[in-house]
Parts: C-alpha cells; sequence; structure tokens
C-alpha cells in the first residue's frame, strides 16, 4: 500500500467552504474516510445549526472557537422531539452526540462559532434527518 500523508488547515477549509444550505453552516471535510471523517464547521453569529439527527452512528465535537448552546432530545414517531436539557458549550468542550438523537448547535454571541466534529461522511448527505428545531 503506497499512501501519502496529506494535511490540511481547519481555517483555509472553512473559509473556502460552500454554505450547508440544508442545515445552514459553513463544513469542510477536513480528513479520514466514508466511515468516519473530521469536519470543520462554522456557525456565523447569531444563527444555529438546522435540528437534525443521524440513524447510523454518532458524532463528536470539539468547540474550537467561540461558544453556545448544544439542544439535544429523541425524536418520537411523527419525529416530534423530547427535547433534553440544553447545555451551555464553549471553547476547548468536547461531547459526543449518540446514534439517532436530534441535535441543533446555536451561537448566541456576535462571533463565529467554529467546531470540529468527526462522524461518518453519510452524515453530511444519506443519514440526515431534519426536524423542527428547539423553540420553533
Amino acid at each position: 500500500m503506497n499512501q501519502r500523508t496529506i494535511v490540511t488547515n481547519l481555517y483555509e477549509k472553512i473559509e473556502n467552504a460552500k454554505l450547508d444550505d440544508v442545515v445552514g453552516i459553513r463544513v469542510a471535510h477536513l480528513t479520514g474516510s466514508d466511515e468516519f471523517s473530521l469536519f470543520g464547521a462554522e456557525i456565523a453569529p447569531r444563527r444555529k445549526v438546522g435540528a437534525h439527527y443521524h440513524k447510523s452512528g454518532i458524532e463528536i465535537y470539539q468547540i474550537v472557537e467561540g461558544n453556545g448552546i448544544m439542544h439535544t432530545g429523541m425524536p418520537d414517531d411523527n419525529n416530534n422531539v423530547n427535547w433534553h436539557n440544553s447545555m451551555r458549550v464553549k471553547k476547548g468542550d468536547c461531547f459526543t452526540v449518540n446514534e439517532g438523537e436530534v441535535h441543533q448547535l446555536v451561537n448566541e454571541n456576535d462571533s463565529k462559532l467554529i467546531a470540529i466534529f468527526g462522524c461518518p461522511k453519510s452524515h453530511l448527505s444519506t443519514d440526515r434527518i431534519v426536524v423542527k428545531g428547539y423553540g420553533d
């Protein structure tokens, strides 16, 4: 096997990333495979990720810049969400979103929020179920 190590830069990738219209943030693939990859995400000031969940696999988050609120809950059979207690997250925090758990990260501040998250690539395409957001 003859593979090369490729280095990517979080900030350069996010700067050149297109807006993901489905969930409303800029997302960039950093490294990895179809089974598990790292992505960089930027949530603009006073914006939020659209609430959604995945049928297969976890997501692991690391907040790199900024702070916000992470809403999580479980969908019922009609995709209505039974919300858990919200968590305040800040630079340096790391957490896991479980398989099937609805999640919505909100940036309530006047500066951007940047996070790195790891998950299967399918979480950004074929395995993403969008639901009504927290408080909507």
